[in-house]
């Protein structure tokens, strides 16, 4: 079996490791995924704070703009929130009214993409941003059985 994991910055570099063996074995699987762990911490190194946030978020999609709002700025919910606090947060924030379905879409996209942290029913559901980014990357192991595996690698990196 193979395992491949390719990155490419914002210059366009690609950078990759990739594996090659009997992960049927426990711990070849594991320490298969250890260095990919390992490699992706080294490539998705912190960022500085100060060229990832635009506090005027001009040239953003609301998207952007709320994700970018969440992780860097200091008025931005520091414990569990819900759709309705950050919209009235981004409103005042920003000067822009934005519909609480579009917020709450936003929100749950920024969850599944690993940003966010979700708990409660959808009725109460709140989020909140970690104090150490968790990347949450699903790898497929082929098992070469005919059978698939599928593992979740997380990367944390101090925001």
């Amino acid at each position: 079996m193979k395992v491949r994991v390719e990155v490419t910055d914002d210059a366009g570099v690609k950078s990759s490791i990739e594996k090659e063996g009997d992960l049927q074995l426990e711990m070849l699987k594991q320490a298969t995924i250890k260095d990919v762990l390992k490699f992706l911490e080294g490539q998705l190194a912190p960022i500085s704070v100060q060229n990832a946030y635009d506090p005027d978020g001009e040239g953003l999609t609301i998207k952007e703009r709320l994700a970018s709002f969440l992780r860097y700025d200091h008025e931005a919910p520091q414990s569990w929130f819900t759709s309705s606090q950050v919209r009235r947060i981004y409103e005042n924030k920003f000067e822009e009214s934005v519909r609480l379905s579009t917020i709450s879409t936003y929100l749950a996209g920024l969850h599944a993409d690993g940003i966010l942290e979700r708990k409660g029913s959808r009725a109460k559901r709140q989020y909140r941003i970690p104090t150490t980014e968790n990347l949450k990357i699903p790898v497929l192991f082929d098992l070469g059985t005919g059978s698939h595996e599928i593992e979740t690698l997380s990367v944390n990196r101090d925001c």
